[in-house]
């Protein structure tokens, strides 16, 4: 559980507290906590159940509806028992019998009876009122039980029912594992270990093992053999389950790798020196599951496979029929098929497919790719174009180090159009350039003929079912002489992260840590690979040729901005729509936000989007060093205007972007970085002060704070120098857009010579409906946003602590995040529900069921979009006296203005008091 030992501010606690209260039936309570646990951790699926399983008890039809959302979400993703139960449950209480009876009949098709005395009762009422004639399952024994006539239940999915996961490994000389029964996760699965001469074993399981962050739900039943056990077993040793099939890691052969002298990942043999004949090629892919995507990889590759080529699919033993009996279908005179009668893994199908190659090349190929035409002639020219290159892998979307645009990999996979459109721009962008990598990426690897013969095959008898299996060829191809090149004029497309199911993680880690022993430094070589990130250069070229693909006809507009989120971006966000509806492109430059930012001053390069699924994320420039790349890229765009909305964290050439594409530039001011160098106005008589309006003094007043308290842009411009540069942007802007009357005042009083035109970013004249606070014992108060120093953090932690000094009758509701949460929440009278998206706002507040909004923001805001979302959510809201927040309050009569200043103490009195006037 991720942040277990972070305090109570941490997901754990959350859900811990959550936990508490629903057993003490204060079931919104537990709600709002639960929600907090996921938002903190919203990859953990334990809390989502958690949270489904307490709305089904706290009832009533939303909180079902919820429930059963949620309920289904999981059942698709883990099919777990816990979710399939739930949702019948929460649809049995809709009255939703038929989709109760659905629910209960994929539980029953691919689960064992659960062993729950009242399931047999529920499963009754559930198949006889949605019309069905009883119900069969299976128990864990394999026996069928039939109520009635037994229509819900069939057809039983036998492979599911049986399967058992798992992972076998050495260690100490030891054979080790876990084995997991999805179907029956409480029963330890049946295993049987079996030696070189066929002795068998029935093999015992031990404790249940700490849930795996691969497969949450999954209970794992460990084992281990200790060695003298071992003694008198031949190996290789397999470990296999009632129905036969290996385990993960599975045969195992301590004697493998033990022959294996280590060699260290960087030693480098002699180069080969001979560029030798070409041969013909043979695509080998290995095919197992997912019939239609094995289909479409098969469909791509005949169409882009020169003449020629010789195709080679092995079956491992696919459990589809119906792709079994399709692949049997294709043979004919470049394809053949080849079948393995029982399933011994990826690098063992390679082994049978390159056997059967006759000393061609090899392209090995996943079946989970789209190959584009024009790919495979890039790959043998980037092979043959050296003597001593021995394989050639192309860029994908899912790569790992060869990943495009984003360098980590998790790309969505292009369909086939897609795929050739990055092929002939890839082609286009980089044609025939090659770069070193340290290893071939196994899911679309070209292979020498004469690197395969020195080498040999994959070592399917260490790497079991695979992982690491193409990383260890490369290696040792590396020994003998070969080098590895990324062929950067090629793409092919690929899904990835389908081909292991709950045991692939600890394959992967078992399989890691022996690539590790037998390659001293092979972790180390990777890690500074990706560090130094040779291939940037590439990505950022196939970014910039992906960019002028998407040149519209009708021109451009240039967005700056910053990427600090909050009502810039949804106003960023909103202009490039309209500018996308209007038949342009919208072109948004914002700062690239390094890994560390705290550790990476300003100015951070400049980045570019246009808002598109996919983006340019390499389209990062350093300015000024790359100031001429960027004019070259913008200059071929017909861009018809700027806007500057922000500059914070860039470059200050970024400034002069619009001057120097001879461009006109509008100007819209979020705030009063024009003439304030700390951006709110906020001042304090020392760094560890509260924040103050400053009220805005001379030119004098203004330098001295930003002496004393430093300066929020990180220009390192005095305030003269700041207003001295606004003034002049204010000269040459064609128009200049502020949205509030107050803060177009405030700027104008600070450059009289300008005429802002006022544009509010909503429309307060749109009618909402406001309830009064209740007449309850306590009064809850909402607090929306970011709740940082400007958003008068310092205020609400001390009217906290103050109302639990006095015991008043105050809950205050964080609808957001704080610059600290554990700090409030230790206060015994605040709630932070955590960070929420773009959209959640409205639901998120009315979960509160708060009585009363306070915005504490202590600085003159621009305009407010948390004052507009508590009004959407029925909340007449108290702000201070300033800025737009007070003004708006002040027109519409939605709430109150309390003086700016107000103690403490007074103001959770107004807190508590407030009503409005009938």
């Amino acid at each position: 559980m991720p942040g277990l030992n972070d305090g109570i501010a941490s997901p754990a606690a959350a859900w811990q507290r959550g936990q508490e209260l629903a057993q003490k039936g204060d079931f919104p309570a537990a709600i709002l906590w639960l929600e907090r646990a996921i938002r903190l951790a919203p990859g953990d699926p334990r809390i989502a159940l958690e949270l489904a399983n307490i709305r089904l008890a706290a009832g009533g039809s939303n909180q079902l509806e919820l429930a059963a959302n949620a309920f289904e979400v999981l059942a698709a993703r883990y099919d777990i028992v816990p979710a399939w139960l739930g949702l019948l449950t929460a649809r049995r209480l809709q009255l939703r019998h038929r989709e109760a009876a659905a629910a209960l009949a994929a539980l029953l098709a691919r689960h064992c009876i659960p062993d729950d005395p009242g399931f047999a009762q529920v499963a009754g009422i559930v198949a006889k009122t949605a019309g069905f004639d009883g119900w069969s399952g299976m128990l864990p024994d394999g026996t069928c039980f039939c109520e009635a006539g037994g229509a819900l239940g069939p057809p039983f999915d036998t492979a599911a029912l049986t399967r058992v996961d798992g992972v076998v490994s050495i260690a100490g000389g030891a054979l080790i594992g876990w084995a997991s029964r999805p179907a029956a996760p409480a029963a330890a699965p049946e295993l049987t270990l079996i030696d070189g001469a066929e002795t068998r074993v029935a093999l015992a399981t031990g404790q249940v093992m700490p849930p795996d962050e691969a497969a949450p739900f999954a209970t794992r039943h460990s084992f281990a053999i200790p060695p003298s056990r071992l003694a008198g077993l031949a190996p290789p040793l397999r470990v296999i389950s009632a129905t036969g099939a290996d385990l993960f890691g599975s045969p195992a052969d301590p004697r493998a790798e033990a022959a294996i002298r280590p060699v260290p990942a960087d030693h480098t043999g002699e180069p080969v020196k001979i560029l030798p004949k070409r041969a013909r090629l043979a695509v080998v892919m290995p095919v197992y599951r997912d019939f239609a995507g094995t289909k479409a990889a098969l469909e791509s590759l005949l169409a882009a496979a020169p003449g020629g080529t010789k195709i080679i699919l092995v079956d491992d033993a696919s459990p589809e029929p119906a792709l079994a009996a399709w692949a049997e279908s294709l043979r004919g005179p470049n394809l053949s098929v080849l079948r393995h009668q029982t399933n011994r893994g990826f690098p063992a199908a390679v082994n049978t497919g390159i056997a059967a190659a006759g000393g061609r090349d090899i392209l090995l190929l996943n079946s989970d790719t789209l190959m584009p035409p024009g790919a495979i002639e890039a790959l043998a020219a980037a092979a043959y174009g050296a003597p001593d290159i021995g394989t050639a892998t192309p860029l994908s979307n899912e790569a790992t180090i060869l990943s495009v645009p984003e360098p980590a990999g998790r790309n969505a996979m292009p369909d086939l159009e897609g795929a050739t459109m990055l092929q002939n721009l890839a082609a286009q962008a980089n044609a025939g350039a090659i770069i070193g990598i340290p290893t071939a990426i196994g899911f679309c690897m070209f292979i020498r003929h004469d690197c395969l013969a020195a080498v040999g095959a994959f070592r399917a008898e260490i790497f079991a079912q695979g992982y690491g299996e193409e990383n260890d060829f490369c290696l040792r191809a590396r020994h003998a002489g070969y080098r590895h090149v990324a062929a950067l004029g090629a793409y092919v497309a690929h899904r990835g992260g389908v081909s292991f199911r709950a045991a692939g993680r600890a394959l992967n880690a078992r399989n890691a840590a022996i690539l590790d022993r037998l390659h001293p430094g092979y972790d180390a070589t990777i890690a500074n690979f990706i560090a130094a990130d040779p291939i940037a250069p590439a990505r950022k070229r196939l970014d910039a040729a992906r960019f002028a693909a998407g040149r519209h006809a009708n021109g451009a507009v240039l967005l700056i901005s910053h990427d600090h989120g909050g009502g810039v971006a949804r106003i960023v966000a909103r202009e490039m729509e309209t500018i996308r509806e209007l038949g342009k492109r919208p072109i948004l430059v914002f700062p690239s936000t390094p890994p560390d930012p705290k550790a990476t001053p300003f100015p951070w390069p400049a980045e570019l989007t246009d808002g598109r699924p996919g983006d340019y994320p390499n389209l990062r420039f350093s300015l000024p060093a790359e100031w001429d790349d960027l004019l070259s890229l913008l200059g071929a765009e017909t861009v018809t205007k700027a806007v500057l909305h922000h500059s914070l964290g860039l470059a200050p050439e970024i400034r002069t972007l619009a001057g120097a594409l001879k461009i006109p530039q509008e100007l819209v001011l979020h705030d009063y970085a024009s003439f304030c160098p700390r951006v709110t106005l906020l001042t304090a008589d020392n760094k560890t002060a509260p924040l103050r309006y400053c009220g805005e003094p001379s030119l004098d007043g203004c330098t001295a704070c930003v002496a004393r308290l430093g300066d929020e842009t990180y220009e390192n411009l005095s305030p003269g120098a700041v207003k001295s540069r606004s003034s002049a942007e204010f000269a040459a802007s064609s128009r200049i857009t502020t949205p509030s009357e107050d803060a177009a005042r405030r700027i104008t009083r600070h450059f009289p010579g300008i005429r802002p035109i006022v544009t509010p970013w909503e429309d307060d004249n749109v009618p909402v409906t406001l309830s009064p606070p209740r007449r309850t014992p306590r009064r809850r108060i909402a607090v929306i946003g970011g709740i940082g120093p400007a958003k008068g953090y310092d205020i609400l932690l001390a009217c906290a602590r103050d109302a639990a000094r006095r015991r008043l009758p105050l809950d205050f509701l964080v609808a957001g995040t704080s610059a600290d949460d554990l700090a409030l929440l230790e206060t015994g009278n605040i709630f932070v529900t955590g960070p929420y998206r773009e959209g959640e706002a409205n639901a998120l507040i009315a979960s509160l069921a708060a009585d009363l909004a306070f915005l504490p923001s202590i600085w003159p805001e621009t305009w407010c979009f948390a004052l507009s979302e508590a009004w959407r959510a029925g909340l007449y809201t108290l702000v201070f006296d300033l800025g737009a927040q007070a003004a708006r309050v002040t027109a519409t009569g939605r709430g109150a203005v309390l003086p700016l200043g107000l103690p403490i103490a007074r103001i959770n009195d107004a807190l508590l008091a407030w009503r409005p006037q009938k």
